[in-house]
């Protein structure tokens, strides 16, 4: 089946969204997060791109950028190839984890600039990880605090300059999906990882996702795989890609329960 051509923004305003490989996991930890950003910056000199937000999700990435159509494809690229690069020599591991083929959507007028960057910065408070102004890993708190990757004198120019008035209007509780119609960039009624892993955490009383895999490593915290079951809408699979114990090890646990 024939890619269709990408299409390409007038204003060369950008919602870009990477996603890994059958939702895998793109993060480990914090120092993994961080790292990206440190790769954003890189990147974003070299191919000449503004990012005015991000969000770091588990499984997936959203950025609102700024690029040439010439260094849309290039930056992204680029971008994606150095944090490989760096994962798999720190996981010891092959290959790309990521979809080859990142999703663009065009951002065209001021209103739908706005509304991106807000459905960004709630983007995990959506997936009932955490509340918007706690998320670590989104430019939200650059936008309340000091500019690290960020560009945020568009945004705020939009919002009169002021921050209690972008702190007001990324907290509208509207349904954003409706001015937006994104039913082709997100996800099923099946949980998405992020979800998942925000429910593994409250289960288990631990932090992040690193701390879940080393959990299981200990034969005897197995048995707490049971506790998982439970979990609305949740596959084997996903919980063994999630977890990184074998399906055949759920599945004994699961039947048990």
């Amino acid at each position: 089946m024939t890619r269709p051509i990408r299409e390409f923004s007038n204003s060369n305003l950008y919602h870009i969204i990477i996603k890994g490989n059958n939702d895998s996991l793109i993060f480990y930890d914090d120092m993994d997060r961080n790292v990206f950003l440190d790769r954003i910056n890189l990147t974003k000199e070299e191919f000449k791109y503004k990012v005015y937000a991000y969000c770091l999700m588990s499984n997936h990435i959203h950025m609102v950028i700024d690029v040439s159509k010439e260094n849309l494809s290039k930056a992204i690229q680029s971008l994606t190839i150095r944090y490989v690069s760096y994962f798999n020599k720190k996981y010891d591991r092959k290959g790309t984890f990521v979809q080859g083929r990142f999703k663009s959507k065009n951002i065209e007028n001021q209103r739908y600039f706005l509304e991106v960057c807000r459905y960004v910065h709630r983007n995990p408070e959506k997936a009932g990880i955490e509340k918007t102004s706690q998320y670590k890993w989104s430019s939200y708190r650059e936008y309340v605090g000091k500019e690290k990757v960020i560009e945020r004198r568009t945004l705020m120019y939009y919002l009169n300059n002021n921050i209690e008035e972008f702190i007001k209007y990324t907290n509208k509780t509207e349904n954003i999906e409706e001015i937006m119609n994104y039913a082709d960039f997100e996800l099923s009624t099946q949980l998405n990882d992020d979800e998942v892993v925000g429910i593994i955490l409250k289960k288990l009383n631990l932090n992040s996702i690193s701390e879940v895999t080393n959990f299981f490593r200990q034969k005897e915290n197995l048995k707490e795989i049971k506790e998982l079951k439970d979990i609305k809408k949740i596959s084997q699979r996903q919980l063994s890609r999630i977890i990184g114990v074998n399906k055949k090890i759920i599945a004994k646990y699961w039947k048990d329960a």
